[in-house]
């Protein structure tokens, strides 16, 4: 017969988990008898994980949906960003010279 390794209960030969605290004794480990809150938690540990991973793919196609849409705004107002011809850097639209380089600005 043993004991309980946490609260020390004695135990049968034969015992997975100690009948007092729900310990998983040695023999149980050695087994590799899994505790039904053991399996829960494994459980929500993958959940979380794809959870994790289907906020990031939404993440990641709403800034994609933002970016289309501010382009769109732009090009329907005429407001799109004006690209200068010597740098390719893109300059507000109402800029007259690049930002970057210093070359006037043509329009299109």
């Amino acid at each position: 017969m043993g004991f309980c390794s946490k609260c020390g209960q004695p135990l049968t030969e034969d015992a997975n988990f100690c009948p007092k605290c729900g310990a998983r004794t040695v023999l149980g480990v050695e087994a590799g008898v899994v505790a039904p809150s053991d399996e829960l938690r494994e459980a929500f540990n993958k959940m979380g994980q794809e959870m994790e991973k289907a906020f990031t793919l939404a993440a990641k196609e709403i800034e994609k949906a933002f970016e289309t849409t501010k382009k769109n705004i732009q090009e329907s107002t005429g407001r799109a960003p004006i690209i200068c011809l010597q740098c390719g850097e893109k300059n507000r639209f109402d800029s007259r010279f690049c930002y970057k380089c210093g070359k006037e600005l043509k329009r299109s």
